[in-house]
């Protein structure tokens, strides 16, 4: 999967190789955000594959609270203004595009968040329980619906009521859709559906953006249908690198620890 560097506040796509290549000419600071993917955000000067590339000490120019590898606050970009220039490596060729200006490629959307890790399992089923317990909730008018259909059907001796039934049941159906509609619109817009706020969590693409208003409905019907064509395969994250379920595979994102 991808690596990703922000510099000055824009994104860019990179690779272990190339981003080594940024370091030595010194268009990447050991405190520039640099996504590993499974593994998260935390500064170039971190990441092993980079300390080699860094004159020495380059690791005392971290920011407070950034010494320990991962981003101090992954909803939260980089506490620390970016200068204008490296500060210890000369521009090499004048047609090398200036610090912040990697490649012809480079994109500059605004990070969404900046995760620290992948969400543990008991934060994840935490997340799920309260959805879950949500999505009834919402479901329960029609099944009060539906139910006095049944009891009236059977005080009364005669056939159930079609149409209270019928009812109860589309509103069942309507309230469990609902609710899922308002979690894919809350994933697209702070990548958290209420029970994954409580839990404290949050989804978002390998590039730490939120998913789109789309891409968010197309998580919550997969895991729908995953879960009921079978239910072991909510266990493929047991056995996933990455920690990353098969629905979260297919719209590429990740639930991650805030």
């Amino acid at each position: 999967m991808t690596w990703r560097v922000v510099v000055q506040g824009q994104t860019y796509e990179t690779n272990p190789e190339e981003l080594k290549q940024w370091v030595r000419e010194g268009r990447v600071l050991p405190t520039d955000q640099v996504f590993q993917p499974g593994l998260g955000w935390s500064a170039a000067a971190q990441i092993p594959e980079l300390q080699g590339w860094f004159p020495p000490g380059a690791t005392t120019l971290l920011a407070p609270g950034m010494e320990g590898g991962m981003s101090a606050s992954p909803y939260a970009a980089p506490s620390y203004p970016p200068p204008a220039a490296a500060p210890y490596a000369p521009q090499a060729d004048p047609y090398t595009p200036a610090y912040g200006q990697v490649g012809s490629y480079g994109y500059s959307p605004m990070l969404a968040a900046m995760p620290a890790s992948p969400a543990g399992l008991g934060q994840r089923f935490i997340g799920s329980f309260v959805d879950g317990v949500l999505s009834v909730l919402c479901a329960l008018p029609g099944i009060f619906l539906y139910m006095s259909a049944i009891a009236a059907g059977a005080r009364d001796g005669a056939e159930i009521p079609a149409g209270r039934a019928t009812g109860g049941y589309i509103l069942a159906y309507l309230g469990i859709i609902g609710y899922g509609l308002l979690c894919a619109y809350m994933t697209s817009t702070s990548g958290a559906s209420p029970g994954k706020k409580i839990a404290g969590t949050v989804v978002l693409r390998e590039d730490g953006q939120y998913l789109s208003f789309g891409m968010a409905i197309l998580r919550e019907l997969l895991k729908n249908v995953f879960s009921n064509i079978c239910f072991l395969l909510n266990l493929w994250l047991l056995f996933d690198p990455a920690r990353q379920q098969l629905y979260d595979k297919v719209v590429r994102a990740n639930v991650y620890a805030r």
